[in-house]
């Protein structure tokens, strides 16, 4: 038994050395496509424009879901004006390579994304950092904020179910990516065994539908339309993975902007604070937001389980999914938390209290 624990563990560990160097290879051709972005414009990543009006102006680049529905509200209702800043929303790809060429260029100033896309960065070289979480995870009986979900009449039950069968995340590597392999794991599969492929958010409902995937690892409010519609959430792998309320979304900047502005962010951190707290107390004006910003139907957003929404970094979150990351091969080794965090930022402290009117049950 000794031998075949010491086989397998030798098997994950060659594995998980070739799954890092395809991460190596994709953030080399990242650095390749941010260099010639850099020579070609010239842009000075930490450089702060102010408009004729005397706002700081902030680019944040975003997808559409329902997690990063305050920021729109915090835009719509002031907030972020009244702190100073002129806030430009740029929908993005949710590519995060993308992001952190922009980042590192200075054509944009902020990027929401998914945590793991951070250290990953670090680890290949590239000045990235966490400045504030975006929302925590946790377990509702109106349904999770992030969801596995299958075919009403799928034989799927259960993760460990998914071994020799197709999910699609959001992107490889990813964090979806990862808490779906490791919830696999936990429930005593083979998490190299799921056949995993990137599918975007706003594509995996009809992948679903057409039968190309067999499941998806998805947020709000794609879940609950499909669950509206006959199909099967089978659990969080999130929570399954990492424990209840866990922070997968974040708010990054590159390190140069952060260090050569750190009055502006400081400011930044305290408009944030007040957006968040505005979104957590004002239910129906997010599932507002989330109607305008994603295009979702407003019977399916009436239903859905809001978000929880935080400001700071949840610095346990962070360490725990670099660990994993490190067991997966995805980085050699765990970089120091300040490396990849702003150490100035707060803490995620109100992940201890729900907001008022939130149903949780973990």
């Amino acid at each position: 038994m000794i031998t075949d624990m010491r086989e397998t563990r030798r098997a994950r560990t060659a594995r998980g050395t070739r799954r890092a160097r395809r991460a190596r290879t994709a953030m080399a051709a990242l650095g390749l496509a941010a260099g010639l972005t850099l020579t070609a414009c010239g842009a000075d990543g930490g450089r702060v424009e102010t408009t004729e009006s005397g706002l700081t102006r902030l680019v944040v680049d975003y997808s559409p879901t329902a997690n990063n529905a305050h920021l729109s509200l915090g835009v719509r209702r002031g907030v972020f004006e009244r702190h100073g800043f002129d806030i430009e929303q740029v929908p993005g790809s949710g590519a995060s390579a993308n992001s952190v060429a922009l980042l590192l260029n200075g054509q944009i100033q902020l990027a929401v994304t998914e945590i793991t896309a951070v250290p990953a960065a670090v680890g290949a070289g590239f000045p990235v950092q966490i400045v504030t979480s975006l929302v925590t995870d946790y377990e509702s009986p109106q349904g999770d904020a992030f969801s596995l979900v299958v075919p009403g009449d799928s034989a799927i039950s259960s993760f460990a179910d998914l071994a020799g069968r197709t999910v699609a995340v959001n992107g490889l590597e990813s964090f979806f990516d990862l808490t779906v392999r490791e919830a696999v794991r936990q429930e005593g599969g083979d998490p190299d065994a799921v056949d995993v492929i990137a599918v975007p958010f706003e594509d995996q409902l009809a992948a679903l539908r057409q039968g190309r995937v067999d499941a998806i690892s998805t947020v709000e409010p794609f879940a609950g339309q499909l669950v509206a519609d006959g199909f099967r959430s089978i659990g969080n792998p999130a929570t399954a993975a990492l424990g209840p309320r866990s922070v997968a979304s974040v708010l990054m900047a590159s390190r140069e902007f952060v260090a050569e502005n750190e009055d502006v962010m400081r400011r930044f951190q305290r408009a944030w604070g007040e957006a968040t707290t505005y979104a957590n107390d004002h239910p129906d004006e997010i599932r507002e937001t989330i109607v305008e910003t994603t295009g979702a139907p407003p019977e399916a957003v009436a239903d859905l389980p809001l978000p929880w929404y935080v400001s700071g970094i949840d610095r346990r979150s962070a360490e725990l999914i670099t660990s994993l990351m490190v067991e997966y091969g995805r980085l050699e080794s765990e970089p120091a938390l300040d490396e990849y965090t702003w150490s100035e930022a707060p803490d995620a402290t109100d992940l201890a209290t729900p907001p008022r009117g939130l149903e949780v049950s973990g």
